[in-house]
């Protein structure tokens, strides 16, 4: 089910693309990097976290808007302290917060005197990556034994995230802040507890070039 939403979050953003592009055939880079805060109530220790991102910026159209499409990762020492379900059981897990985000952002522009500012509406495919030690491995099958497996000791949640945000521009380089929501326990409601579902502020710093 995840896997047939994502296909088509992607094929809406692509088709919203070319439809923005409306013949042009050039689109700018944006690079981001900054902070941000995850709140969750599965958290036992509570740390700001680092980000950084690489966005594809289509130019604006008619009505001061234009498309983004990228991604961005994320690292926080924030220790998660819950049990996870898998295949009917429960494992405790006790790690640190890695985050990808890929997706697409509708941008709305505005002016006031010389600075410009952009209104971000972001939709994006939202994963929670975790230190899966303790929770064992898929049993093998017969199909496996010609296969070459490889464990990384990982597991991980996905989910969409909702985020709406504003950002300030001078020239090329600009700052922003966003808040957004994880509804996490939208395809996980046997696999994380209630209440882990959590929203994030993010602020940051963009160069276009």
């Amino acid at each position: 089910m995840k896997s047939y939403i994502f296909c088509l979050l992607l094929c809406c953003i692509q088709i919203a693309a070319q439809s923005t592009e409306a013949g042009q055939r050039y689109k700018k880079s944006l690079v981001e990097a900054g902070g941000y805060m995850n709140f969750s109530s599965e958290k036992v220790k509570q740390s700001p976290g680092f980000y950084i991102g690489y966005w594809y910026r289509y130019p604006v159209d008619e009505n001061k808007t234009h498309l983004e499409i990228g991604g961005n990762f994320g690292y926080s020492s924030s220790i998660y302290d819950f049990d996870y379900g898998k295949r009917g059981a429960f494992y405790h897990i006790d790690s640190r917060e890695f985050i990808l985000n890929l997706g697409g952002r509708l941008v709305k522009e505005y002016t006031a005197g010389n600075t410009r500012i952009e209104w971000v509406s972001e939709l994006s495919f939202h994963n929670l990556f975790f230190d899966g030690k303790t929770v064992p491995d898929e049993p093998e099958t017969e199909d496996d034994e010609n296969t070459i497996n490889i464990s990384i000791d990982a597991e991980s949640i996905a989910t969409l995230k909702f985020g709406q945000g504003i950002r300030l521009w001078k020239n090329n380089i600009g700052i922003g802040i966003q808040a957004s929501y994880m509804p996490y326990r939208l395809w996980y409601r046997n696999t994380v507890p209630k209440g882990f579902n959590s929203f994030s502020v993010e602020t940051g710093i963009y160069f276009k070039f």
